[in-house]
């Protein structure tokens, strides 16, 4: 298989993917990244995009090379990020202490000797891995590994100096169809849960 069939088929089997996750989620949680080569293209790909969707100007974001709002143009909500990781770590670690809690008295009640006969061992042996457990899950839903597609991609665009576009959707506007109106003037088409 020669390198370009290669790309090719790696372009639809990316576009598969994506295609499954906007057919499972609601249009208005994802985003599109394309890449291009030049900004006269990816100019292009901008007027094609308001001519052929109905998408606005103001949901589409321009990153060249060097830009200093790169950061705030992929991620706009830092700070509803910050706050959910907060509240699902406090959240999820007090769930933890309850349920070691629960379990500990329980044993200490109702189990075997060992635990009745030593109860503060058993709620330190309890309560500790519950809360760790607890926050643990906080910090696996808060990985996104569905986000790191786009974040990278559109980093690795800029390092090779190369522009991308991002484009936040609103309900009722198609992945499919913006994919389809990019992918002609594109490098690459990525989508994402915002």
């Amino acid at each position: 298989m020669s390198k370009a069939e290669h790309k090719v088929q790696k372009k639809e089997s990316n576009g598969n993917t994506n295609n499954r996750r906007a057919s499972m989620i609601a249009s208005e949680h994802l985003q599109v990244a394309a890449v291009f080569d030049t900004k006269t293209n990816a100019q292009n790909a901008i007027d094609a995009v308001s001519e052929q969707t109905n998408i606005a100007l103001s949901q589409v974001e321009l990153v060249e090379s060097g830009d200093p709002k790169l950061s705030e143009k992929l991620e706009k909500n830092t700070e509803t990020i910050g706050n959910n990781l907060w509240t699902s770590h406090l959240v999820l670690g007090s769930v933890g202490l309850i349920i070691g809690l629960i379990c500990a008295f329980l044993l200490t009640q109702y189990g075997p000797a060992l635990t009745q006969q030593n109860p503060m061992f058993t709620y330190i042996a309890l309560i500790s891995p519950s809360i760790f457990i607890g926050l643990f899950i906080a910090g696996l839903l808060g990985l996104r590994p569905d986000r790191n597609q786009i974040v990278q991609t559109v980093r690795h665009a800029i390092r090779n100096k190369q522009v991308a576009l991002i484009i936040s959707l609103k309900q009722s506007q198609s992945v499919k169809e913006l994919e389809a109106v990019l992918r002609p003037h594109a490098n690459d088409v990525v989508a994402a849960i915002k």
